[in-house]
């Protein structure tokens, strides 16, 4: 077995605890919570006969700790059970909008990537009013919450210039093929990813320059120019690719918070992912549906960690023999 096999089985078993943590944590805050379903799921109707009813059909009238030992022996068959509003299987509920939220939450991971890597490494190469005005930009990104900025960027676009859709992952009454439906979704795309990618944009250029600047003062990089490379070189070759690593950790452990993101961005623009789905879900206490989105989001959390530590190996082949 190759030792990157091994590497990888063995940390996919130490992240088994945190799987059933966050099922424990989440079982108990949703159900711990206020409010009851079943007067969601029964509306007016005044019968306390029907009310006991439909809490035992639900299985909601059982003590806590039998209702969380039926769900956990559920969970570790696959079957995360059925929506309490929806009458579907959560698991399918919740697969029909992951290519949505994966799509969203990918794309603005690699804008952010992209222009905070470039922007932070600029702002650590060249001092003065180039490294002011992008460290500035970098602390109004971070302090500006997704929900109001969201707004704000629809507003604009959508409202008062028109140039960008309302919501939506695709144009009503469309029914593009091909070439054509890419374009449309990446047009729908563009207001929601953004949105989620300034704060991040933000962030990782902070990270970046800071990483940059600590590289630069290397003896490697002195001797990089005393050879005569030039400067371009040495920034974007030797010091960057030796500040990536912190980089790559933050951009890796970020996907929760991107995840998080997500779910209020998704809410604002009408995107059709888990985010949306969640909100509806929370407000709506349909609690299999709630508990099932935790459970995929630490799963994708966890891949996006063991990616994170596989890159290691690629950029420092030191770490490969830890």
């Amino acid at each position: 077995m190759s030792p990157l096999l091994v590497f990888i089985i063995r940390r996919l078993i130490q992240y088994i605890p945190m799987i059933l943590a966050v099922i424990i944590v989440t079982f108990l805050l949703v159900r711990l919570a206020p409010g009851d379903p079943t007067y969601i799921l029964v509306g007016e109707v005044g019968d306390e006969s029907f009310v006991r009813a439909a809490r035992e059909r639900l299985g909601l009238d059982k003590p806590l700790y039998e209702q969380f030992v039926i769900y956990i022996s559920n969970v570790f068959r696959g079957d995360l059970g059925y929506s309490y509003l929806r009458s579907e299987p959560v698991a399918k509920l919740i697969v029909e909008r992951i290519p949505a939220t994966l799509l969203l939450v990918l794309t603005a991971m690699f804008i952010s990537a992209l222009i905070g890597i470039i922007a932070g490494t600029i702002a650590a190469a060249k001092k003065g009013a180039a490294d002011l005005t992008l460290s500035t930009l970098s602390i109004v990104g971070i302090s500006i919450p997704y929900f109001w900025l969201g707004q704000i960027i629809l507003i604009i676009f959508a409202v008062w210039l028109g140039v960008f859709p309302l919501g939506g992952m695709i144009s009503v009454g469309h029914e593009y093929q091909g070439l054509q439906y890419f374009i449309d979704v990446i047009y729908h795309l563009t207001l929601p990813a953004m949105t989620l990618a300034i704060f991040n944009i933000a962030f990782t250029t902070k990270i970046t320059r800071g990483s940059v600047l600590e590289a630069l003062t290397q003896d490697y990089i002195l001797t990089a120019r005393a050879k005569g490379i030039p400067e371009s070189r040495v920034v974007f070759r030797h010091a960057l690719r030796n500040a990536l690593i912190p980089v790559v950790t933050y951009t890796g452990f970020n996907t929760g918070v991107l995840l998080v993101g997500a779910i209020l961005t998704e809410t604002v623009f009408a995107w059709p992912g888990m985010g949306s789905l969640l909100y509806d879900s929370i407000r709506l206490r349909d609690y299999p549906v709630v508990l099932g989105i935790f459970i995929y989001g630490s799963i994708i959390v966890i891949l996006a960690n063991l990616l994170v530590d596989i890159l290691y190996g690629i950029l420092d082949p030191r770490i490969r023999l830890r």
